[in-house]
């Protein structure tokens, strides 16, 4: 399978999304993903797994409460499309750990992934990029997608 150059739909892991919040460097593509969400021009999808994660901040950090009401604002958004943990994402979670030696968060991101049927996961964890392409998943690092006339200038 060939990396889709214009999917249907993308599932965005937790540090795709901190990256988008941030603005670390590198978050543009991220940021073109979620514009095209918002025109309506294409489906983007998290775990609800992702409000536990997206946080901005390190564990032993001062609390924030701007940046923690960014991120909670950036995954209210009514632009993504949530999905719930479930015993049946649970149990697909933990077949893909195994296999996939994938550590337990990103097990059931992937998870969530198949369970919302995505073509792509975009992602900078190590371990799941390894994976590559699961149950018809293309997972890479977040790139730009579609043709550039998507993209405002």
């Amino acid at each position: 399978m060939a990396r889709p150059d214009r999917p249907s739909s993308v599932y965005l892991d937790s540090d795709t999304l901190i990256y988008a919040v941030t603005e670390k460097d590198g978050c543009e593509p991220v940021l073109a993903v979620l514009r095209l969400a918002e025109a309506r021009k294409l489906e983007v999808v998290i775990s609800d797994l992702s409000y536990v994660e997206v946080r901005g901040w390190g564990k032993s950090d001062p609390y924030p409460p701007e940046l923690d009401r960014r991120c909670r604002d950036a995954l209210d958004s009514t632009n993504l499309v949530r999905v719930e943990f479930s015993r049946r994402i649970a149990l697909r979670a933990r077949e893909y750990a195994y296999v996939h030696h994938l550590g337990n968060y990103d097990a059931i991101h992937l998870a969530s992934a198949a369970e919302a049927g995505v073509n792509v996961m975009m992602t900078w964890d190590k371990g799941l990029l390894r994976a590559r392409c699961v149950d018809g998943i293309w997972i890479e690092e977040p790139y730009e997608i579609g043709e550039p006339t998507l993209f405002p200038a």
